[in-house]
């Protein structure tokens, strides 16, 4: 990542035409972005030496895996400073979600909130 581009985002989301499209949006952006339908590999992604900035997680995952929350929770204990918008087609109890510190979307996003919302995330933490 140059010091001009906006930020590297890892996007953690099963439905792989709903993932394609928030990269399409964010890479249109500019945003550098790596992206994965498996929890497992966004793990091994965050604990490796890739720079991210921010992780997009959808909280529902499939059956024995774990979930978006568990991602964006483990992210932000193993790279201090990463930011963490979770995003789900469903209710999540609010006690699950600090949404002061960690966005959360609902499904269907509309580009522009997508944009607002990654901006104002990365913005946090200058």
């Amino acid at each position: 990542m140059s010091p001009t581009s906006p930020g590297a985002i890892l996007v953690l989301d099963d439905d792989d035409g709903f993932r394609r499209f928030l990269v399409r949006v964010l890479r249109e952006a500019a945003y550098s972005v790596l992206d994965t339908g498996d929890p497992n590999e966004a793990m091994r992604l965050i604990e490796g030496t890739t720079p991210l900035d921010l992780v997009i997680a959808d909280v529902r995952m499939p059956l024995f895996q774990p979930h978006g929350i568990a991602v964006g929770k483990a992210a932000m204990s193993a790279r201090r400073g990463i930011k963490v918008i979770y995003i789900s087609g469903e209710w999540v109890p609010t006690e699950f979600i600090d949404v002061s510190q960690t966005p959360l979307l609902a499904k269907p996003i509309k580009r522009d909130t997508l944009l607002a919302s990654v901006r104002a995330a990365l913005a946090s933490g200058k």
